[in-house]
């Protein structure tokens, strides 16, 4: 459809109250079992991703440009609903304060806590981890470094706040993710089915790369403010750490998490 064909929606089209919440709120997402993706590479990577995608939104001028037209075509090859807004109005519904020139609505990948936890081979648990940057980014460690799946519990961050979508740079379309209330659980079922449990702690006396990596592994990371909770460590098959020199004593934890994740991929890739 030409971009002088398409419909230009006004600020009273409940479909901007509804982006706006979208956008903004979690409950809103929760209630309506949908998530905003900002930019064309990524609503682009979604859906060769196969994520189900309702409608995409895009300012008015972008339609000229040569990337947003061919997204649009392809977005109309699959039946997706494309809507043209002006620009201010654009800016308005958008999540970040400089958007980029695409906008969708999209429902989140199907699977759970259960599947990921009996096909483990390799996870990424998250306990209390808030910051979106960081769990977004733990998610595209996942990826590169062949983890399987990443399981967030207790206090953690919605995965599909924008902000971690955005952080994990497509990433989040391929792996799969799972929330859980309670870490111990988690690690007691996971446990169960015969997988290592490895808590990434402070002062532990084994290092990060003198555990084996190579079976059923699930890779136990701690929030950003206090880390893993007692608990949780001793639920956990093993405890490692991160050697420090100088005054650090500790890493970022999306830092920590690719430290592991790359010696796990390094003793895979050489094998038994």
């Amino acid at each position: 459809m030409a971009g002088s064909d398409r419909e230009v929606l006004s600020a009273r089209n409940p479909r901007i109250a509804t982006l706006r919440r979208l956008s903004g709120r979690r409950s809103a997402r929760t209630e309506a079992d949908r998530f905003v993706i900002d930019g064309p590479r990524l609503v682009g990577e979604a859906v060769a991703a196969g994520i189900v995608i309702d409608e995409v939104y895009v300012p008015v001028g972008a339609l000229a440009a040569p990337d947003i037209a061919a997204l649009v075509d392809e977005l109309d090859t699959l039946g997706v609903a494309v809507f043209v807004l002006a620009p201010d109005l654009f800016a308005s519904v958008a999540s970040t304060e400089s958007p980029q020139p695409a906008i969708a609505v999209a429902r989140p990948p199907s699977g759970g806590l259960d599947a990921l936890i009996a096909d483990a081979d390799a996870l990424f648990v998250l306990v209390d981890v808030a910051d979106p940057g960081n769990a977004g980014t733990l998610v595209r460690v996942a990826e590169a470094a062949g983890i399987g799946g990443v399981i967030a519990c207790g206090n953690a961050v919605e995965w599909w706040n924008p902000k971690v979508v955005r952080a994990a740079a497509g990433s989040l379309f391929r792996v799969p993710v799972a929330v859980a209330h309670d870490p111990s659980a988690v690690l007691a079922a996971l446990s169960a089915r015969g997988v290592v449990t490895v808590a990434t702690v402070v002062g532990s006396e084994r290092g990060f790369d003198a555990c084996d990596y190579r079976g059923p592994v699930a890779i136990v990371l701690g929030g950003e403010a206090h880390g893993l909770p007692a608990a949780v460590m001793r639920s956990a098959t093993t405890t490692v750490s991160i050697p420090m020199q100088g005054a650090v004593e500790s890493l970022n934890v999306a830092m920590a998490g690719a430290v592991c994740a790359f010696e796990l991929a390094r003793q895979r890739r050489l094998g038994p």
